[in-house]
């Protein structure tokens, strides 16, 4: 039933794509960031997505203002979609967590920036889709452009049924994202996101010193990411790069 019920908010939220899952799926991320250090007795994942339409990524002038308050927004709704599903879990007798897709976020033992957890590991978990070689959830009709939410929840959910096809991936040629990145911050091997390097070249973040950002993170993480929070994230930051999104052929059509 309580599947049921979240399935309708999704459709009269029109969410592009909705999935559920075991939270024993992200068992095997770093300690600190597995759905039971989130949320104590965590049993099941709830993951959904919004896309950020094609041709925003495609427009001649003005392109990155507008991807950047496109993603800005759709966060927003998502945010409020999570918050929704967790109030309806709530309702039935369940915790639940909402995992907001752009603050707060935290200084891992790396020293990188993360989410308290990986929504694109939830993503995949849910069956929603694949991580592809530029780190990012692919979908088949989106491609990289889908934005995600997620929930963390005491209710227990099965694993997604899987069709008799290997799922969709990059093509094994492909290579357009990890070439077009202008600082090299894509691992195609280990399908990751070198994320400092990537955020160091992409991040406008005008009300955030970087130089306190970096004495904070080197000596007291917590207070870095506190500071970061607080000035350089929500629509505090332009994003001048979306080249990974935008040229990945994937979701072409959609």
């Amino acid at each position: 039933m309580i599947t049921t019920e979240i399935r309708r908010i999704a459709k009269n939220e029109q969410l592009a794509a909705l999935g559920f899952a075991p939270a024993s799926e992200l068992d095997g991320e770093p300690r600190g960031y597995r759905p039971a250090d989130f949320l104590p007795g965590a049993r099941g994942l709830v993951g959904f997505a919004l896309p950020v339409p094609r041709a925003v990524y495609r427009i001649p002038a003005h392109a990155e203002d507008m991807v950047c308050r496109a993603q800005s927004l759709v966060y927003r709704r998502l945010d409020s979609i999570s918050l929704r599903i967790a109030g309806l879990l709530e309702g039935h007798g369940e915790q639940a967590i909402p995992v907001f897709g752009c603050s707060p976020m935290a200084i891992n033992a790396r020293g990188d920036i993360a989410g308290y957890v990986n929504q694109i590991r939830i993503a995949e978990a849910a069956g929603i889709g694949t991580v592809g070689r530029n780190g990012l959830l692919i979908h088949p009709r989106y491609g990289a452009r889908l934005m995600l939410g997620a929930v963390v929840t005491t209710a227990a959910f099965p694993r997604p049924r899987r069709s008799g096809t290997a799922p969709i991936g990059c093509p094994p040629d492909c290579r357009i994202c990890v070439d077009a990145c202008p600082v090299r911050a894509i691992d195609p091997d280990g399908k990751k996101i070198r994320i400092m390097r990537c955020l160091a070249h992409t991040s406008r973040t005008p009300l955030m010193s970087r130089l306190e950002f970096a004495v904070r993170r080197a000596l007291r993480p917590e207070s870095a990411a506190r500071l970061m929070n607080q000035t350089a994230l929500d629509e505090h930051t332009l994003h001048i790069c979306s080249r990974c999104v935008a040229l990945c052929p994937y979701g072409s059509q959609g």
